[in-house]
């Protein structure tokens, strides 16, 4: 097993694109088996997502099964680029106290 980071960048993506991404998949009431922490933030051009998975073949199987399928539904056509490095090193000394800030972020699950 080889632990990896997966930046993705998503030029043109809305907020609300975004949402409705996520909501098609599931993925916060349904994550996927091999993921450890999903993160993602607005850039000047659109959206980057940080992920930390078990493999990059975890990741790759996840697109093809539910986030293709999901973004096609949608219509949702946007230059994407994907990178992937092994994990280095992580350090989060509050991951405890990050369950109860998910509901007043922005991005959260009831936005």
């Amino acid at each position: 097993m080889k632990v990896v980071v997966m930046t993705m960048n998503v030029n043109g993506l809305t907020h609300r694109e975004f949402r409705a991404i996520l909501n098609e998949m599931g993925v916060e009431a349904h994550p996927e088996p091999g993921i450890y922490q999903h993160i993602s933030h607005p850039t000047d051009t659109g959206f980057r997502i940080i992920e930390i998975w078990e493999s990059q073949e975890g990741f790759e199987e996840f697109a093809e099964r539910r986030l293709k399928p999901a973004i096609n539904k949608l219509g949702i056509e946007r230059e994407t680029s994907i990178n992937f490095q092994p994990l280095h090193n992580f350090f989060g000394p509050r991951i405890d106290e990050l369950t109860g800030l998910i509901g007043r972020l922005p991005g959260g699950p009831d936005t």
